[in-house]
């Protein structure tokens, strides 16, 4: 008979939770817990906690603490071996920048060579996450999802399918929603679905941001955004933060585009995702 993994006995059983920049996640599963230290997405400075006991630093939980070590240890080895790999491939690329520039220069292209050297900077590797949708709009941030409440100003709430009553001017500014108490909520939702609805229906709002850009005559920048999912599983508010929040044709574009996406249903506290798209130059 075979014998378990003496790894999987090592690892904590039940449910946690875990702050990472200021946000609460899970619950998950001691295992995946593991599987975020190894690929570096949390470390032993990590606060964790169990619904029943208060946050502390992940390499203090017994259990937990010899993951910990083995996952410092495996990342030194890898940030040794990759750094040595990117820095021989973007010597190889640079060589061969040079001799393609080179060989345009011949034939009277330098500048326009040079000009797209400089703005493309193809020796650069970019994060397959920052999705670029062309014509100048990229994500800047991926989607972050996360509990937490926000400030009341500039918040705008989706009104309910049921009424089907007339959309007036102005009709998106709505009453403050009721907000989450103080103090952690155990959270029911998906984060792994809701990271799959949004990486899905992200480019949904791009015809709002690249409308936005016309309208504000080659306006470049970010456009943060953060909207709360209800338990209902529809978006249930939204706010736009940085320069362009007060555009209403802006939110009122985004708020059409918010009301046909459909989340898991959830009970419990609702969680709150970000993301923010960039406009022109990087």
């Amino acid at each position: 008979m075979s014998r378990p993994s003496p790894t999987l006995e090592a690892i904590p059983e039940g449910d946690w939770l875990f702050e990472k920049e200021g946000r609460i996640y899970g619950p998950v599963p001691g295992g995946k817990l593991v599987e975020l230290l190894e690929r570096g997405e949390v470390d032993a400075r990590t606060p964790v906690a169990t619904g029943e006991g208060g946050y502390r630093p992940l390499g203090e939980v017994p259990g937990f603490a010899v993951h910990v070590r083995k996952a410092e240890a495996r990342q030194r080895v890898e940030r040794e071996i990759t750094g040595a790999r990117l820095l021989a491939r973007r010597r190889r690329r640079r060589r061969a920048v040079v001799l393609a520039a080179l060989s345009l220069s011949a034939a009277g292209g330098a500048g326009w060579v040079a000009f797209r050297l400089a703005r493309e900077r193809p020796w650069e590797t970019r994060s397959a996450l920052l999705e670029d949708f062309g014509g100048g709009v990229a994500i800047a941030m991926p989607a972050r999802v996360g509990g937490g409440r926000r400030p009341e100003a500039d918040e705008v709430e989706l009104p309910p399918e049921e009424p089907a009553a007339p959309r007036g001017e102005g009709a998106s500014q709505a009453r403050p929603a009721a907000r989450p108490r103080e103090g952690l909520v155990q959270s029911s939702w998906d984060g792994a679905q809701i990271q799959a609805v949004v990486a899905r229906e992200q480019r949904t709002l791009v015809p709002c941001i690249r409308a936005e850009s016309d309208r504000a005559r080659g306006w470049s920048g970010e456009v943060p955004i953060e909207f709360a999912i209800g338990n209902d599983g529809r978006v249930a508010q939204m706010w736009i933060d940085g320069e362009r929040r007060s555009s209403a044709e802006l939110r009122a574009c985004l708020l059409a585009a918010f009301e046909r996406w459909s989340f898991k249903p959830f009970p419990g506290e609702r969680p709150v995702v970000s993301l923010s798209f960039r406009v022109g130059a990087r």
